[in-house]
């Protein structure tokens, strides 16, 4: 008999499905990575909030240590009372001086303008100083920095000297100080010149003799230095203003 010529047919490929276990692995990585990062922004969130606090707190520290510091420094100011009105001058002048360096210049000129007005004749008195005291203090200030290095420092302080001070004898004694024997030899070119633009254009007649002399040994100094043309000239003009200064007395 003929065998059969029946072809042997392949069984068909079984399709291998994921272990459920794999799947279970895949979202726990998922949701494992969600939860990471939630976490993460809540605590930066978190950390935000707490650090604004922890400024609130330290600004909060801040002024309550302000104050107090303020509310001590005026207990001071008000325990010199005594020296303020002690009868020997020297004694409340030195204490008024004190309080206008414990005292921002604000305070200070609120203090003086204060007692000035009181209808009591001592304090209006210890108003009237103590307005003067702080008044020198600028000046003196003012003074110190025509020979600074800082040129917006030097321009600024001259302006102001001119502008506010220009009928000042003590601005003027100040300035002329600048430039006595010892201390002219340190000064720069630039303080020079400063001093001179403003006495020159102070008021020749709040020149008192003894300044009006001192200006004269002032100017014999500068020319010894042999300036610039910029200083020469207005060492000139000083010469000239002195002569003013003294057909005026």
């Amino acid at each position: 008999m003929p065998a059969d010529n029946d072809e042997t047919k392949p069984a068909p490929k079984q399709v291998n499905s994921p272990p459920f276990t794999n799947n279970v692995s895949v979202w726990l990585g998922i949701i494992t990575s969600i939860i990471t990062v939630a976490l993460t922004i809540y605590t930066a969130y978190n950390k935000a909030k707490i650090d604004s606090l922890e400024d609130k707190l330290k600004e909060r520290s801040a002024t309550v240590e302000e104050s107090r510091e303020r509310v001590d420094r005026y207990k001071w100011v008000f325990s010199l009372y005594n020296d303020l009105t002690d009868t020997d001058k020297r004694r409340s002048k030195f204490a008024g001086s004190l309080i206008t360096l414990a005292l921002t210049d604000t305070e200070s000129k609120k203090l003086f303008s204060g007692l000035q007005t009181s209808s009591d004749k001592v304090l209006q008195n210890l108003g009237k100083n103590g307005l003067v005291s702080l008044n020198n203090a600028t000046i003196v200030s003012l003074v110190s920095k025509i020979d600074t290095l800082s040129i917006p420092d030097r321009t600024s302080a001259v302006g102001e000297l001119e502008k506010h001070y220009a009928s000042s004898p003590v601005a003027i004694t100040l300035v002329l100080n600048l430039y006595n024997p010892d201390n002219i030899k340190t000064m720069s070119s630039n303080g020079v010149i400063n001093g001179l633009y403003y006495l020159n254009r102070t008021i020749p007649k709040v020149w008192s003799k003894q300044q009006i002399e001192q200006g004269k040994e002032v100017a014999s100094r500068i020319a010894v230095l042999n300036p610039g043309t910029k200083t020469q000239k207005e060492l000139a003009n000083f010469i000239t203003f002195l002569s003013k200064a003294s057909g005026g007395i």
